[in-house]
């Protein structure tokens, strides 16, 4: 089966919407269900990241790490807190080698601010746009604390036109990023945020892509055993679980794209909103098995069998009589 985009699977469903909202507002409501009823086809993607840090971010479109690989070695994804629990942290605040990866919350930034370092704030489109396309001038807010020596919380408002290129903001220094909003209207297309460091700009960080309207960026960040120096690297090979990014645009890829589950899906949401709960979860439960049986049928022979051998390990199965 194809991987459609909105406007394909509009053109197929748009009659099963209620009444009065937009087909795209429906879609970003049921699909966020499907993605936490379990581990349908297309959820699931591998993905590399290398990190000199102590911790590394997940991609926006990553909910959590099934399995991973630390420099080819296989390592154990741990809860958050984990080592908390158990012995604590080293003595520097490093994570201990033996625990693996270990979850370690949201952050609202891709990657942290280092610590004695000032910054200020760069946006920039993303290839192959080269030019900013904002409907308003509504603007990106960013907090944080200013390079003083007792921080103190700073507030910058990000403002440019339609057509802007590469905008920097030098004025306004950071030491410290706690929050990334946008206003209140989407942009066309998504936007980078980067921290260019102060005194050398060519030491540049990535802090958040924007897009969606009314957005407090987060970001699932886990920790790792790492040299306090910051200077070793580190390659993490992850399988990952897809999480749920709202749809914006009409060319937007819809996952998992199973047309008659979110047929289901759809008029179950509509059943809720008419209060006829035994009619919704019917629904459901059939948007859950159509999901079921083509992850079934996507799998073929790639599932779990139980053999047994009458005869027991290679010999007949003794007289116990």
């Amino acid at each position: 089966m194809p991987t459609l985009t909105v406007a394909g699977v509009e053109e197929a469903l748009s009659s099963y919407k209620s009444v009065g909202s937009s087909f795209i507002q429906q879609l970003n409501m049921v699909l966020p269900r499907l993605y936490a009823m379990g581990m349908w086809r297309d959820l699931t993607y591998e993905t590399t990241i290398s990190s000199t840090d102590q911790n590394f971010t997940l991609p926006e479109d990553a909910e959590s790490i099934l399995s991973a690989l630390i420099d080819n070695d296989p390592a154990q994804s741990r809860a958050q807190f984990h080592d908390y629990r158990i012995s604590g942290r080293n003595t520097d605040g490093t994570t201990l080698y033996q625990y693996g990866i270990i979850d370690d919350g949201f952050s609202p930034t891709i990657n942290e601010l280092e610590e004695g370092k000032t910054y200020y704030l760069r946006v920039e489109p993303i290839a192959p746009n080269t030019e900013i396309a904002r409907s308003s001038v509504d603007a990106i807010t960013v907090s944080g604390l200013d390079n003083s020596s007792t921080p103190v919380a700073i507030q910058k408002k990000i403002d440019f036109e339609t057509g802007s290129s590469a905008v920097s903001f030098a004025s306004t220094l950071f030491t410290k990023i706690t929050e990334i909003r946008n206003g209140d209207s989407d942009l066309k297309d998504p936007v980078r945020i980067l921290a260019v460091n102060s005194d050398d700009s060519t030491e540049t960080l990535e802090l958040a892509v924007v897009q969606e309207a009314n957005k407090v960026n987060a970001y699932r960040r886990y920790r790792i055993g790492n040299d306090a120096s910051n200077t070793v690297k580190k390659t993490m090979r992850l399988l990952v679980k897809r999480q749920f990014v709202p749809l914006i645009n009409s060319s937007d890829v819809v996952r998992p794209s199973n047309l008659n589950a979110m047929k289901h899906g759809l008029l179950g949401s509509v059943a809720e909103d008419n209060a006829d709960l035994e009619r919704a979860n019917y629904h459901w439960q059939v948007c859950r098995q159509l999901l079921d049986e083509e992850l079934d049928a996507y799998r073929g022979s790639a599932k779990p069998t139980i053999k047994f051998d009458p005869s027991g390990s290679g010999s007949r199965i003794p007289n116990i009589l």
